[in-house]
């Protein structure tokens, strides 16, 4: 980090031969002062200058120093420990630094306790006694007590424990690249009496910042009895500081006021510096994509599948292989959990560097306890560049809500005042229930999450009506959504054009192999336009996209003439109707369910926990047509595509009814994508995710972090 020269009380060395001198140093106006000056990049230019010293005591959105949460894992040491099916066991490493709370009771009594006197009751046919107990157990107060006993059960299990090693977790400097510097100036007038230290401003603070001082080659942790020599004050101190962990809800935001101190005979002096660690950012669709990831289930369309697409990402010239997660032994309740884009979402964190951004790669896991996929972030993908975070309150949350297809992010903007210049996150809510993850980002503080309604969508997902994408305008983007009216129009069409009898599913059939328990459809595009209320869940499911898309409009800023919409149809029914859509994507909780087995005697009690119930739309915003939904696309979902490089999305082939050799689904929607210059790399899924998802369901992409959020 370059030090340039300061005004005021610091004096410029004249440049000579041999070493430079550092050119900055502490000028006293008396000879009985004393006064110590420590800085960090305040201003953010990536170094460390005359411009840090003002302001530098208090941080605010647009200045103030950043760190980053080192959450790696560099050599592996904890990853390397995590073993078992699904990576469901981890190594005593886990446990060095946990220490296990006393359990929670309620008058005196323990969980188990309160369960045996409903058992001795139910013994002796007391049923007085059984109801004045379920009464009580089903009040406030134990609502409270049971809340904190799920949080005390989660800080103790395994999925807890994942967060609890990374590179940061002990006192040993693994990966110096991510240290943000802070520096003290040199102090030639001490006398050899002198000593220094450094302090960390509370106790939140203090247990997730850790300070380093550069001695020769080597970085040793500086401790809070750690204390500096004069002749090393003297020099000026060269000091680095990561974190532990990230910004927090309702708990630490992430703030550290670090506070140097002399003392020098009877002098003494102190001098701060504010910081705060970096947030987690997610990705937006302007930002490059660099790697695919995808899940193998081991199965022949599978393997297929992963091959097709692997073939269109090179194409674009993807930087970085594309990775593949072996889902064998993952499964989402009965299933294979091969939905890549919903058990976990690629962010980072960056702050400003010499060279350039200075930058991690966050994987965030979803707040779903169900949902064992999530521990394989933590066995698999850290490294030096890479870490991991997971949000959970009571190790109950789940839902298909809290899956990471149901959280995207607008590109950049400014609008009303307001200004998002790292996009800003959204996710939709399922009528009033609130993800548990919404809070997470919302406590990192740039990205405000807006809230959308997802509650008429048969999985519930962003990703299932919604894309945005880059675009040669002012605002260097445009929204894609999704438009059953056009599409119910595209069908008309053909019919009144005597089209009627043709086939409204143009895929061909397989006869044998692995592929035949999934059929394809022989409705005619008459039979699907006389389905039972149809033309009702057409206009439902328009009425619940537009209502979305006003909420956008107002947010944003952004106009019908900068929306692409494409043809297409909702229904609540595939069209082979014995056929699940979901195909194992999410199931409802229930009690014989073999995840929930260990609690299956409180799941009538997990829907009063808070975490994913939160009430999050008000009632103007929920769906007046409840008797009509949730629904699915009719057809295969062509906007839950892959954004790649060179203006290309990877979207599934909706197989749409052929007129004249043309695909007239696939003939409306490359005429809506090159308004915004953009072509469609069609693949063919239709055995695989059968209608529960589609490409961008089927992967996940990590991205560009260059770009400045600060």
């Amino acid at each position: 980090m370059r030090l340039a020269a300061l005004t005021g009380v610091f004096t410029l060395s004249l440049a000579l031969p041999g070493p430079r001198p550092n050119p900055l140093t502490v000028h006293s106006k008396r000879a009985s002062d004393l006064e110590v000056v420590l800085l960090a990049d305040t201003n953010r230019d990536g170094e460390i200058n005359e411009l840090d010293r003002f302001g530098k005591e208090t941080w605010k959105a647009g200045s103030g120093a950043l760190f980053l949460a080192n959450i790696a894992d560099t050599d592996r040491r904890c990853s390397s420990q995590i073993t078992g099916e699904c990576a469901k066991k981890v190594g005593d490493i886990f446990r060095e630094n946990f220490v296990e709370s006393p359990e929670p009771t309620l008058l005196g009594k323990s969980w188990q306790e309160w369960n045996d006197e409903r058992f001795v009751l139910q013994d002796a046919q007391d049923q007085n006694g059984l109801e004045k107990l379920d009464a009580f157990l089903s009040g406030p107060e134990a609502d409270s007590y049971m809340i904190e006993h799920f949080k005390w059960s989660w800080a103790k299990s395994d999925d807890a424990l994942l967060s609890l090693c990374h590179d940061a977790s002990d006192n040993l400097l693994r990966n110096p690249a991510l240290l943000a510097p802070l520096r003290t100036l040199p102090n030639p007038g001490l006398s050899a009496d002198a000593v220094g230290s450094i302090s960390v401003s509370n106790e939140a603070a203090a247990s997730n910042v850790r300070i380093f001082h550069k001695r020769g080659d080597s970085w040793v942790y500086v401790d809070p009895d750690y204390t500096f020599s004069a002749s090393d004050i003297k020099a000026g101190l060269e000091l680095g500081l990561d974190g532990r962990d990230v910004r927090r809800p309702d708990g630490w935001d992430g703030r550290a006021l670090i506070t140097f101190t002399v003392r020098d005979g009877e002098r003494t002096a102190t001098d701060s510096v504010q910081l705060r660690v970096a947030p987690v950012l997610t990705h937006h669709h302007d930002q490059l994509a660099k790697q695919l990831y995808v899940s193998s289930n081991g199965q022949v369309n599978q393997k297929q599948f992963v091959e097709d697409l692997q073939i269109l990402a090179s194409k674009t010239g993807m930087e970085s292989p594309m990775y593949v997660f072996d889902q064998r032994e993952c499964k989402l309740e009965y299933y294979p959990d091969i939905w890549t884009q919903d058990f976990f979402e690629p962010g980072y964190m960056s702050i400003p560097g010499a060279n350039g951004p200075v930058s991690l790669r966050v994987m965030i896991r979803p707040s779903q306890y169900n949902r064992p996929t999530g521990r394989k972030l933590f066995q698999e993908l850290r490294s030096s560049e890479i870490g991991v975070v997971q949000h959970f309150v009571t190790g109950t949350e789940s839902g298909t809500a809290e899956s990471m297809g149901n959280l995207e992010t607008i590109p950049p903007y400014t609008h009303n005042g307001k200004a998002y210049p790292a996009g800003r996150a959204i996710m939709g809510v399922h009528k009033k229930k609130k993800p548990a993850m919404l809070a997470f980002l919302e406590a990192q503080d740039v990205q405000q999450p807006l809230q959308l309604d997802t509650s008429w969508l048969e999985v519930g997902h962003i990703d299932e009506f919604l894309q945005f994408l880059p675009a040669n305008s002012k605002r260097k983007w445009a929204m894609v959504v999704n438009d059953p009216k056009a599409g119910l129009e595209l069908l008309q069409k053909a019919e009144q054009a005597g089209h009627g009898a043709m086939p409204a599913v143009s895929r061909p059939g397989i006869s044998s192999g692995p592929a035949t328990k999934f059929c394809t459809p022989i409705h005619t595009i008459e039979q699907v336009l006389q389905r039972k209320d149809f033309l009702a869940y057409q206009e439902s499911c328009a009425n619940a996209i537009q209502q979305n898309i006003d909420l956008i409009k107002q947010e944003t800023g952004i106009t019908d003439a900068e929306i692409i919409r494409l043809p297409v149809l909702y229904y609540p029914v595939a069209m082979c109707e014995n056929k699940s859509r979901l195909s194992g994507r999410y199931q409802p909780r229930t009690k014989e369910s073999p995840v929930n087995q260990e609690t299956a005697g409180v799941i009538e009690q997990l829907d009063r926990i808070p975490g994913s119930i939160d009430d999050a739309l008000p009632d103007e915003l929920l769906p007046r047509e409840e008797n009509l939904w949730p629904v699915s696309t009719l057809y295969y979902n062509i906007i839950n595509g892959i954004v790649l490089l060179d203006r290309k999305v990877v979207a599934p082939n909706p197989w749409g009814p052929v007129i004249d050799g043309k695909d007239i689904l696939v003939e409306a929607t490359n005429a809506a994508y090159a308004k915004v210059n953009f072509t469609i790399e069609y693949i063919d899924d239709w055995h695989l995710y059968n209608g529960g998802g589609g490409p961008h369901c089927a992967t996940n992409t990590l991205r560009e972090m260059t770009a400045q959020w600060w």
